[in-house]
């Protein structure tokens, strides 16, 4: 694959199959990337403002009965890690992440069944 043809077919706003985002990913320099990148927020976006939310991801637990591959941080209800965040755990990210500016919070988990309330008793 030749870094050019990949970069101008994003330019012209054609999808990437995975192979080419994954050589991207491989071997493209991060100027090149950096480069095609404003180039297209410049298409979708045009000027010289941009601007990013600031938001913090928290994981409403780790257990979850699916066990797939998404996410690495995955256990089981009888791991020794497993957790469930508790109330006082969301006001103290919430405050960090005030305190940095942050204006989004993003709760994320994935599917949790006959998860056990009792396992943070705070």
């Amino acid at each position: 694959m030749i870094l050019g043809n990949i970069y101008d077919k994003a330019l012209t706003l054609t999808p990437l199959d995975t192979e080419e985002g994954v050589f991207l990913y491989q071997e493209a320099p991060l100027e090149d990337l950096i480069f095609v990148a404003n180039k297209l927020r410049q298409h979708h976006n045009p000027g010289r403002s941009v601007g990013w939310m600031i938001d913090r991801n928290v994981n409403i637990t780790n257990i979850c009965f699916s066990q797939c591959t998404f996410c690495n941080f995955c256990r089981k209800k009888t791991s020794a890690d497993a957790y469930i965040t508790t109330t006082d755990e969301y006001r103290e990210k919430i405050d960090e992440l005030l305190r940095i500016g942050g204006d989004q919070l993003l709760l994320q988990g994935g599917p949790v069944h006959n998860y056990d309330h009792t396992l943070h008793q705070t």
